[in-house]
């Protein structure tokens, strides 16, 4: 077992487009969120959450097990490390899926292949009825590195038998903003590995992710590559956003994402506020204040978005700020 390669978050600063009229906490009350909330039929806020990406209609073994987005909040990111960056056993990751199940997520967001999460956390997930997000991983070795990666998902589709509960499938997090992959390339990439999972029976989307700001600099690029525009959104880069103002933002800036990719739908596959660090501008860490911004996305943009992360990631560097290990909101929806 290995420290793992794959970051969720960078720790360069992050160009972000500017932020909306920001609210106070006396525009936006908060409100304790519930224990193991009920799913509702239709999305508390239908402008920014529905019923899923368009594509072509998947053999019947590729379909989700449920429907995107049936709630008022959609997905988690798991990474399956101790906080020491060992891999975890599988029993111990099946102890996290079935804890993300049980706090009303139906999907869980996977960044690489590493640490047996094909066959720790999908089986998991399988049990539980949890979509799938798979992730190939580009790291600072480039996509040559990564193509493996698209073989191990195949062969393990393969080996299952079916494609049944994989929701989407992220090639690169953020590989343009970290400087791992030009925009030409990670488009060209994301065509091979979709061709790939194509060859391999899988029918649904494949996309990429960056920052809005990158993908609005490179658009002519990286929207045609992807079958769906997808961002990861944090307003606590922006620096201009207090805690009370994150779920406006991440709202307005899937709005710009879709001016951005028109035509497509849109998500947001990472999204948090840290519990920990240095101020960046009137963005301040604190348990407090990630509760507020955490319950202000969830409410706002929640149907949409990828919660970051399920703990703390005691694994990595502590980054601009010290805030690159405590995003775990996990337990703010207990």
């Amino acid at each position: 077992m290995t420290a793992p390669s794959s970051s969720a978050t960078s720790t360069s600063v992050r160009e972000v487009t500017s932020a909306p009229e920001i609210l106070t906490s006396s525009a936006m009350p908060i409100q304790d969120i519930p224990a193991h909330p009920p799913k509702p039929v239709k999305p508390s806020h239908p402008e920014v959450a529905n019923s899923g990406p368009p594509a072509k209609k998947p053999a019947d073994d590729a379909k989700p097990k449920k429907p995107f987005h049936s709630g008022s909040y959609w997905a988690m990111t798991y990474s399956p490390y101790t906080p020491s960056g060992l891999c975890k056993a599988s029993s111990d990751v099946a102890s996290d899926v079935a804890s993300i199940a049980a706090k009303g997520f139906s999907s869980i967001r996977l960044y690489s292949t590493d640490c047996s999460g094909l066959t720790n956390v999908a089986t998991a997930a399988q049990s539980h009825d949890l979509n799938l997000i798979l992730g190939v991983y580009i790291s600072a070795s480039g996509i040559s590195a990564a193509r493996p990666q698209i073989d191990e998902i195949v062969t393990w589709a393969a080996n299952n038998g079916h494609w049944k509960g994989v929701e989407m499938i992220v090639v690169g997090n953020e590989a343009v903003f970290n400087n791992f992959a030009s925009a030409e390339e990670l488009a060209s990439f994301v065509s091979e590995a979709r061709s790939a999972f194509k060859n391999g029976g899988y029918d649904g989307p494949v996309t990429l992710t960056e920052t809005v700001d990158i993908l609005s600099k490179h658009a002519e690029v990286l929207c045609p590559a992807s079958d769906i525009a997808a961002a990861n959104i944090h307003a606590f880069f922006n620096g201009q956003v207090t805690a009370s103002g994150a779920g406006a933002f991440v709202a307005s800036q899937l709005e710009l994402l879709a001016e951005t990719c028109p035509g497509k739908e849109v998500y947001n596959l990472e999204t948090g506020w840290p519990s920990k660090g240095s101020k960046n501008g009137v963005a301040i860490p604190g348990s407090w204040e990630q509760r507020i911004a955490v319950e202000g996305i969830r409410k706002m943009a929640g149907g949409k978005s990828t919660f970051f992360s399920f703990v703390d990631d005691e694994w990595k560097e502590e980054g601009e700020w010290g805030v690159e290990r405590s995003w775990g909101c996990g337990q703010l929806f207990d």
